[in-house]
């Protein structure tokens, strides 16, 4: 198990590169109220879901560990009043060059299916039949499929902290905050508000891990301008395999919502272990 730092410097330093480094399985002591600045909440988030690796001392901190992460999730979507189940849904994200591809199958009243394969890689954006395969472009989708990589767990984290001096933070109660910043260009024209609380009943551990873990965790993420839309997380937890553990805490239900479309989702598994996701620009779509 990863250990969770228990001293928090002043400034966020959220360094896209380094590599995950087990350090021990030391219990820290942990404030029970959020530091009053913004950088050092945002440090706390990102070591409470255990994306910081690495020894802090006076010279060096903790380093942002993730590179790429791969989600997998069921349960139903519904788009105005049509319902549809989602037996399967994997999302592969890359933030070192920000991309994400969401594999899903879609089930509806009649037992038709469907596969959608939605991909975003920079500035680009298109539609897949199989990954990898048989390219559309999909160019209006660019910014609502970036909003979506940036406003995950480990998204709003890393976006937080490349927001610099554009963070503000509105202090709630000693247990809660409210974070608001614009997402990274190209979609710096989408503001997030992120609810973010400190609290022992956000984690539901693993039966290994630490029972009273007390960390700070997004609750809710919501988008205005260019895009708009609203994210709910619970349930924070290792979510990958019993014999893959990482110590790295992702909610495992989410709520999310654009425009007429209500994802509801469980997590079923992830591998934050940097797994190798890659999603390169067709020709086609490039052109």
């Amino acid at each position: 198990m990863g250990i969770r730092i228990a001293a928090f410097a002043t400034a966020a330093v959220v360094t896209v590169g380094s590599v995950v480094i087990p350090v021990g399985a030391q219990r820290p002591e942990a404030s029970p109220d959020l530091p009053m600045a913004a950088e050092d909440v945002v440090f706390e988030l990102a070591n409470s879901m255990g994306m910081l690796r690495g020894r802090s001392n006076a010279d060096t901190r903790p380093q942002d560990s993730i590179l790429t992460l791969e989600h997998w999730a069921s349960g139903s979507l519904l788009v105005g009043d049509q319902r549809f189940d989602v037996p399967e849904l994997r999302i592969s994200f890359n933030f070192s060059y920000p991309g994400m591809r969401e594999d899903s199958t879609l089930v509806d009243s009649t037992g038709a299916r469907e596969r959608r394969i939605q991909v975003v890689s920079g500035d680009f954006a298109w539609n897949e039949t199989e990954p990898g395969m048989n390219a559309t472009a999909a160019a209006g989708e660019v910014k609502t499929r970036l909003v979506r990589l940036w406003t995950s767990p480990f998204g709003i984290a890393k976006a937080a902290a490349m927001a610099g001096p554009l963070l503000e933070m509105e202090r709630r109660d000693g247990q809660s905050a409210v974070l608001s910043f614009p997402l990274p260009d190209p979609v710096s024209d989408v503001a997030a508000t992120v609810t973010v609380r400190k609290d022992a009943s956000l984690v539901v551990p693993h039966p290994e891990a630490i029972p009273d873990l007390i960390g700070t965790y997004i609750v809710r993420v919501q988008t205005a301008g260019a895009v708009v839309s609203d994210t709910t997380y619970a349930e924070y937890g290792d979510q990958n395999w019993d014999d893959y553990r990482a110590d790295i805490m992702l909610p495992k239900r989410i709520v999310r919502t654009e425009g007429n479309s209500t994802w509801t989702l469980t997590t079923v598994n992830t591998n934050t272990y940097n797994p190798y996701v890659v999603m390169p620009v067709p020709a086609n779509v490039a052109q």
